[in-house]
């Protein structure tokens, strides 16, 4: 049986996770272009997600099963990160104080899409994409509700195109991110050997991206340029050859997998806590042995708790986590104990005694 998980999947998350990395710790100017290794992160949501709706039996199933792969480990890494600035508040740089109150409320606020427009912090600067990622369930989910399933990656691209041209270019919205999504869900269509539908939704997300190029839309989280263009052309077809060819990737890139692992726990807990860290040593950026913490050992040690996070918590907790939600009443009954009857002929004493007196 076909392992659930990717290699070559994972190592485009690994690819994505230190690219982040390297733009947060490394001031150098190859890496200003850091927030990239996010969209090749929503390239490869959209190809994931894709399998994921046609393997949900239901809306609600698949969102259960969003809720479970993401929560265990936000939770997590949410607390630690509020708990470190709620520890060393001098270390926070400003504005990126945090309440506990702000770290309770983005476990709801993110899922529901912050339905009660309540004003709070974020608990790490990187959350922002979450915020992404769950419009796109989201809408998902509701397409899925509405019977629509079938026709999923035509509505998104009818949507994205719609809400591009009738959206100003000088307010920026989720919908700029959206060809990425649109792209992974097409490469999962190519995938599946659904050619015409692949080839319909690729040129919609490139032709939305371009739109977005000429006509200088502005998205001050991830800045419209060609770079950008060139990121979403690449990526697409990285995400591609990663699920067409993943089986004859050499062994070094297999060993690189293990980072695409626990790329997600390294995200939440990555920015501000590493950050604070460095702000505590004192790091530099003049010496090697400060590029040698920058480059290796921060990002070295926050993969270790990553690691912790994902044996501990996230890898024990998502399956369980996902039919608790997805069925509550069922996940409840497998723990009831089950009552067994004697045979009729081999009764106790005290019921045999009962029916006489019921004679």
């Amino acid at each position: 049986m076909k392992s659930e998980r990717s290699v070559g999947i994972d190592c485009l998350r690994a690819i994505s996770i230190i690219w982040v990395l390297l733009y947060h710790f490394v001031p150098l100017q190859v890496f200003n272009r850091g927030t990239f290794g996010v969209l090749l992160f929503f390239i490869i949501s959209g190809y994931c997600i894709a399998f994921s709706v046609e393997t949900s039996q239901s809306a609600w199933h698949f969102f259960a099963k969003r809720l479970g792969r993401l929560l265990p480990a936000l939770i997590v890494c949410g607390f630690l990160t509020t708990l470190f600035k709620y520890l060393a508040p001098e270390l926070v740089e400003p504005g990126r104080g945090l309440k506990w109150i702000h770290y309770a409320y983005t476990l709801v606020a993110l899922p529901t899409l912050n339905v009660l427009q309540v004003n709070y912090n974020l608990p790490d600067g990187a959350y922002w994409s979450l915020q992404i990622e769950f419009q796109f369930y989201v809408f998902c989910f509701l397409m899925m509700a509405l019977g629509l399933k079938k026709r999923l990656l035509a509505l998104l691209c009818a949507m994205t195109v719609f809400r591009t041209l009738t959206t100003s270019t000088d307010y920026y919205t989720s919908n700029d991110f959206f060809p990425f999504f649109i792209s992974g869900m097409s490469v999962a269509a190519l995938v599946r050997g659904r050619t015409k539908e692949a080839i319909a939704g690729i040129f919609v997300a490139f032709s939305v991206d371009l739109y977005h190029l000429t006509f200088h839309v502005k998205q001050p989280s991830v800045p419209i340029e060609m770079y950008r263009s060139l990121l979403l052309w690449l990526g697409t077809a990285a995400v591609y050859l990663a699920a067409r060819y993943d089986h004859v990737l050499p062994r070094p890139f297999r060993a690189l997998a293990f980072i695409g692992v626990i790329s997600y726990p390294l995200y939440l807990i990555h920015q501000d806590v590493g950050i604070m860290i460095l702000h505590w040593a004192q790091v530099g950026r003049d010496s090697a042995t400060d590029w040698l913490i920058r480059a290796i050992i921060l990002p070295a040690f926050l993969a270790g708790i990553a690691w912790l996070v994902y044996a501990l918590v996230e890898r024990p907790t998502i399956k369980p986590l996902t039919a608790f939600l997805a069925g509550p009443r069922a996940w409840l009954r497998q723990w009831q104990p089950v009552k067994i009857r004697p045979p009729a002929d081999d009764r106790s004493d005290d019921v045999a005694r009962q029916d006489f007196l019921v004679r």
